[in-house]
């Protein structure tokens, strides 16, 4: 055989190699054609939502979609159908799991359609509602299934997206003041902050470093503030600095522990209270009344005597550590109100009496939004960190 005939027989055989494979991708092409399947158009079939006490609705959208265009119009409907639970128990191994109520699913448009010639429906809405009212120590499901399908397969895998509720920290991140103060340049209320013969401070803290002779938490210089240390004072020890000033061992911080401090001051006598616990009982403060300004166009005065957090007189006196739920309200707060569960951590915006609402968990920038519906937000010096945390801690 010359090696002309054996060059013309390999490009043959290679011929026959090639057609062979062409029709192998043709036939995978063809039956990839005849097997367009219909599925929830998801990533995740279960998406986990974390639930804080007050928290409001939850809204979720969802459509079906097939890998090809639809030669007519197919619908499916999407229903909230508590009867698989058990099946969701069973696939992710939660026999803890309860089912979420109905009453807290609505699905608008649950009828969904892809279009002739289209691979996608326009999306459902799921809207979850009364989130709050859960009993945050339960998990609880509730399985959104696509059902009522003709003249199509489903991808099994693909027909239920389960809604995972759990009860989130009440407090997840915080703001801290490390070398930093926050103050307003005009409140949006001033009424509510000028000659205040009741109000109530209240605070969540943590002290991570002592060492300094005065930290500031909050209030103004020469008028009323809430300080740590002093001459005399120890430099964990909360101090009430007004025409008279008062401390005591029992108002000692733990450095690197979140204490809640609740500083009640009712026509010159202040309370306070650690943690729920009274440190100081009706102590005479001299005056009367008190007035936390705004620093207004005096911003870079050294001793500017306006409300700040975390500044008093001088910038060495700033709050080394992290605060959250900084609350101003013009009331007393009585006892009973300061030991409510969850209090500490977390209160109703629209709180009677509740003059400002700092959460600080606005986790960027360097404005500190106040929850409270009278808008006086604060500004932070410098950019900040926002420490991730679990509060109340377990």
């Amino acid at each position: 055989m010359t090696m002309k005939m054996i060059k013309y027989g390999v490009l043959a055989l290679s011929a026959v190699f090639a057609f062979a494979s062409c029709q192998t991708e043709k036939e995978a092409l063809e039956k990839h054609h005849f097997t367009n399947k219909l599925y929830i158009n998801t990533q995740s079939v279960s998406e986990e939502l974390l639930v804080k006490a007050g928290s409001g609705d939850m809204v979720r959208t969802l459509n079906i979609a097939t890998a090809l265009q639809v030669e007519e119009d197919l619908t499916g409907v999407l229903v909230a159908d508590t009867s698989l639970v058990e099946q969701y128990r069973n696939e992710y191994m939660m026999p803890e799991a309860v089912a979420l109520p109905l009453s807290c699913c609505a699905i608008d448009n649950p009828e969904v359609v892809i279009l002739k010639g289209s691979n996608a429906s326009a999306p459902a809405t799921i809207t979850f509602t009364n989130l709050g009212n859960l009993n945050r120590n339960l998990v609880y499901v509730m399985p959104v299934a696509l059902k009522n399908v003709t003249d199509i397969n489903v991808i099994a895998s693909k027909t239920v997206v389960y809604y995972v509720f759990k009860g989130a920290a009440l407090i997840n991140v915080v703001c801290n003041f490390s070398e930093n103060r926050a103050g307003v340049k005009e409140w949006k209320t001033p009424e509510k902050f000028t000659n205040m013969r009741q109000f109530t401070a209240e605070c969540l803290v943590r002290q991570n470093v002592a060492g300094r002779l005065i930290s500031t938490i909050m209030g103004t210089e020469g008028g009323y503030l809430l300080r740590i240390g002093d001459a005399g004072v120890p430099d964990t020890q909360l101090q009430i600095a007004c025409s008279t000033n008062h401390t005591n061992s029992d108002m000692t911080l733990t450095l690197g522990r979140w204490t809640h401090i609740a500083c009640v001051f009712d026509n010159g006598y202040t309370t306070v209270y650690f943690d729920g616990k009274k440190v100081l009982d009706r102590a005479n403060s001299g005056r009367s009344s008190v007035t936390w300004g705004a620093y207004g166009d005096d911003k870079d005065e050294v001793s500017g005597r306006y409300f700040w957090l975390s500044y008093s007189y001088a910038h060495d006196r700033y709050f080394d550590g992290e605060m959250a739920e900084v609350r101003i309200w013009n009331r007393c707060l009585s006892e009973e109100e300061i030991n409510a569960d969850t209090h500490f951590y977390t209160v109703d915006p629209y709180s009677e009496g509740l003059a400002a609402y700092w959460k600080m968990d606005d986790g960027a920038g360097t404005v500190l939004k106040d929850s409270s519906p009278n808008g006086n937000d604060l500004t932070l010096d410098n950019p900040t960190t926002w420490p991730k945390v679990s509060l109340p801690e377990n």
